[in-house]
């Protein structure tokens, strides 16, 4: 009787050890496939964010390189920007003496000629700026328009404020020969410029 509650033991504790023994297994046996499964979805996550951050990588690169225009950059050199940039007076004054010089135009009389005359002085003194930005800058030359402008403005007012006789070929012949030593003077300081700028 002894004996056979002996072997009935030594079977029980066979069956406990064996039970044991199979539990970790049987737990750790669905623990390698799910963490593998993870590990594949979490691979395919990183693999399309990946490639997906390379097409957005490569699309600018792949985009052709945008060639500046000549009238933002002539020879090498940009074009210089004004004191008050980015606002655009330039632009917004070109706009009002082109009004007031269409204005005066079509309106005649005592008036349109005022308004002519104040298109015209605002249009002079913007296309003058933006000529004097540029070929001190060495972008582009206006030698022959700003040797001439101060020419025909000194006679304009000479004649309006003065007199009205200063005409004549003598007065022509010196008004040309001012106009042309500064023009020569102008472009000797745009070439000096020039170079400056491409250093």
């Amino acid at each position: 009787m002894s004996k056979h509650r002996a072997k009935k033991k030594q079977r029980q504790r066979a069956r406990g050890a064996g039970a044991t023994a199979t539990k970790p297994v049987a737990a750790a046996a669905p623990s390698p496939a799910s963490a593998g499964a993870r590990g594949e979805r979490a691979e395919r996550r990183a693999s399309a964010r990946d490639a997906s951050s390379r097409r957005r990588a490569a699309a600018p690169a792949g985009t052709p390189p945008r060639h500046p225009s000549r009238s933002e950059v002539r020879d090498g050199i940009p074009r210089p920007d004004a004191i008050w940039a980015p606002f655009p007076l330039t632009e917004i004054g070109m706009a009002v003496g082109i009004v007031l010089f269409l204005a005066g135009f079509a309106s005649g009389g005592s008036r349109g000629v005022w308004l002519l005359t104040i298109g015209v002085v605002i249009l002079t003194v913007v296309v003058a700026e933006l000529c004097l930005r540029e070929h001190f800058a060495g972008f582009r030359s206006h030698s022959l328009l700003l040797g001439l402008l101060p020419v025909v403005t000194v006679h304009m007012l000479v004649v309006l404020l003065v007199t009205s006789r200063w005409r004549g070929p003598v007065v022509l012949v010196a008004d040309l020969a001012l106009a042309g030593g500064l023009t020569w003077w102008l472009q000797g300081r745009f070439r000096l410029a020039q170079a400056r700028a491409r250093r």
